[in-house]
């Protein structure tokens, strides 16, 4: 996996455009979507996290982690894998530094999509 050229942006938007047919239309539509499913789950993972809820801990990390490589995001795509083997592990340190992650990888994305505009 190209990891070096991948860390380069949060989206490698010429594989997600591939994926959607060029649209980027949709592309911003679905990335809409992606932002408020982002916040919805990070709020979810925090409360979890507090209640040591390994099973959302872990469910939200699976479902981000396929939004995100559905997109091309591997920064997030990456966190997500992380927060989800930590609810597999029950590893309340590494869903604490997931989620951080998580965050700091998001608003990369953010900026990034800001600065494209």
């Amino acid at each position: 996996m190209p990891e070096e050229t991948e860390r380069a942006h949060p989206i490698n938007r010429k594989e997600v455009l591939e994926r959607i047919g060029g649209d980027e239309t949709f592309l911003k539509e679905l990335l809409e979507l992606y932002d408020e499913e982002f916040n919805t789950k990070s709020q979810e993972l925090e409360k979890a996290i507090q209640e040591k809820d390994f099973q959302t801990i872990r469910e939200a990390g699976h479902y981000l982690k396929g939004a995100s490589a559905n997109l091309s995001l591997p920064g997030l795509r990456e966190a997500s894998w992380k927060m989800e083997q930590a609810g597999q592990d029950q590893d309340l340190e590494v869903a604490r530094q997931a989620l951080l992650s998580l965050k700091q990888e998001y608003q990369r994305l953010r900026e990034y999509l800001g600065s494209e505009a």
